[in-house]
């Protein structure tokens, strides 16, 4: 007999492992790309930016789709169509057809994220935090496995990036007989939740709204300093190998943040401190990056953890905010739509700024000013909220 909740817990950790390969693989290879098709440098940032783009575009439908149909037969669905689109770029052969792939990896997460937190709201509505630790935990282990990863499989599999692109889709290929077995596991659960709700967006609910900028600066705040960082230190004498290991740190750095954010949650449960606490530490590596001369890395490792913890909270939010599943996927597909897409333009403005002004000094002061904000966002969202998430009050 299977255990329900192994299997759905086991279920979401691989839905969240194919999230963010897609995108991520393309950075180590990107020289590689650009020689072989002849593209530029702004068109190869596009490989990064119509994901994340496509990300919020299409996580506007997540809920109405979740109304019409089961959700988790669309989580399947789409976790089959990220493998698909991941898979076809072996025979890439221009750039328009890795765009094409690009887009549709883009829209597959788009559609799968916002339906995991209705999914955790659902199956999971007293251990939301714990669970939103996991799953954030589970987003930055595969986008770390496939930036340290798929430069090696290129090597490895005939000495080929499309190669090494594509063996992400084996992700998927775990995932989806998995999420075959839920949805086989999943009609008596969800029968409990069949009545019609309202599937629309919050558009005219003022809290929504204030979440969705918190989000949107969030993201902003940390696709800025994931895409540049490496280019910030190198801008202040260090050398490019050593940018992209600063850059590596700080993706690993987030796993703690994810990891123990719920025991953290526990212990002190009040967002408004751990939104402070994370943005502050943002903050810090900003500044040490702005105004010291202190090895990068220790600014890497503020970064990561204040990154890490800011983006696992954003997952959290709504779903303390949410009544019910159908509502906690609408919350988030509002938060998550606005907020990739400002986060898909974030690093083109700090790029044109640094092209503008020669120099990456002024964009950190931009950056280190939206943390301030970022911090009076948070502090507005929470106040007094009596939800309870694991027994505790949200403060």
């Amino acid at each position: 007999m299977i255990n329900r909740n192994k299997l759905f817990l086991f279920a979401l950790i691989l839905a969240a492992f194919n999230l963010r390969p897609g995108i991520t693989s393309v950075s180590p290879v990107l020289h590689g790309i650009t020689k072989e098709l002849g593209m530029s440098s702004t068109l190869a940032s596009l490989l990064t930016s119509i994901p994340l783009l496509c990300f919020g575009f299409c996580s506007l439908f997540a809920g109405r789709l979740a109304n019409r149909y089961q959700s988790e037969k669309i989580i399947t669905f789409f976790i089959a169509c990220i493998g698909i689109a991941t898979f076809l770029r072996v025979f890439t052969n221009s750039s328009i057809y890795l765009l094409i792939t690009a887009l549709l990896i883009g829209a597959g997460i788009g559609i799968v994220s916002p339906l995991l937190s209705g999914f955790i709201k659902s199956y999971f509505p007293e251990k939301a935090a714990s669970m939103i630790g996991i799953y954030s935990t589970s987003m930055v282990v595969g986008a770390s496995l496939s930036i340290g990863l798929t430069t090696p499989l290129q090597h490895w599999l005939n000495n080929s990036w499309k190669n090494g692109l594509a063996f992400w889709s084996i992700l998927s290929l775990l995932a989806v007989p998995l999420w075959f077995m839920v949805i086989k596991h999943s009609h008596t659960h969800t029968s409990k939740f069949s009545q019609k709700r309202n599937a629309s967006l919050p558009l005219k609910n003022k809290k929504a709204w204030l979440l969705t900028s918190f989000v949107g600066l969030v993201t902003l705040l940390f696709y800025c300093f994931a895409a540049w960082l490496p280019a910030i230190v190198e801008e202040k004498g260090w050398t490019p190998a050593f940018g992209g290991l600063v850059g590596t740190i700080s993706m690993i750095a987030q796993l703690p943040a994810t990891l123990l954010l719920p025991s953290l949650l526990r212990v002190l449960p009040s967002r408004r401190f751990w939104i402070t606490f994370f943005t502050f530490s943002v903050i810090i590596g900003l500044s040490l990056l702005c105004f010291t001369n202190l090895t990068p890395i220790v600014s890497s490792i503020c970064l990561g953890i204040g990154g890490g913890g800011l983006v696992s909270l954003t997952l959290l939010l709504p779903i303390d905010k949410a009544s019910s599943p159908m509502e906690a996927s609408t919350w988030s597909a509002m938060t998550q739509a606005i907020g990739y897409m400002i986060g898909a333009v974030g690093p083109f403005i700090i790029g044109f700024l640094h092209d503008y002004l020669g120099s990456f000094v002024p964009t950190l002061y931009l950056l280190i000013i939206i943390g301030f904000i970022v911090i009076l966002l948070g502090w507005k969202i929470t106040k007094p909220d009596n939800v309870k998430v694991e027994g505790l009050p949200v403060k």
